[in-house]
């Protein structure tokens, strides 16, 4: 009940220029399928899963809206030194943790260096490997 309508544009998201840029940069010109109905509904602070081909998407669709609720939370009242993490993202493969890692990543940058926007500082942990390493 009350699910969020698909979104055909990014644009229509009312992502912060930050991220339209990395979007664009990426040549990223309109949602896949799970991104349209999959960021709607994460955005709306709803559960879901999403089940697609690989290469569909489906990284963008669970990793933005975390990127968007650490900014918004950034905004409204920043973090002070030892709270948080806004989020964990757990993945079943180093591959994979560093896939997604570099995605949230790019978009933390893209917030961080642009002018007016707070630091959004990401981090990768991978089990069975030395912290210091990491």
């Amino acid at each position: 009940v009350n699910i969020p309508p698909p979104c055909k544009r990014f644009q229509d998201m009312k992502f912060p220029t930050p991220i339209l840029t990395v979007l664009a940069k990426k040549g990223i010109k309109r949602p896949t399928p799970i991104q349209m109905q999959g960021l709607t509904v994460a955005l709306a602070g709803r559960d879901m899963i999403g089940i697609a081909f690989t290469g569909s998407g489906k990284t963008l669709s669970f990793s933005l809206p975390l990127v968007i609720a650490a900014l918004e939370e950034e905004l409204r009242m920043p973090l002070m030194a030892g709270e948080g993490p806004i989020g964990i993202i757990l993945a079943p493969s180093r591959e994979l943790a560093r896939q997604t890692f570099d995605v949230v990543d790019e978009f933390c940058k893209a917030i961080s260096t642009t002018p007016g926007y707070p630091e959004l500082r990401s981090q990768l942990l991978i089990g069975g490997e030395s912290v210091r390493d990491q």
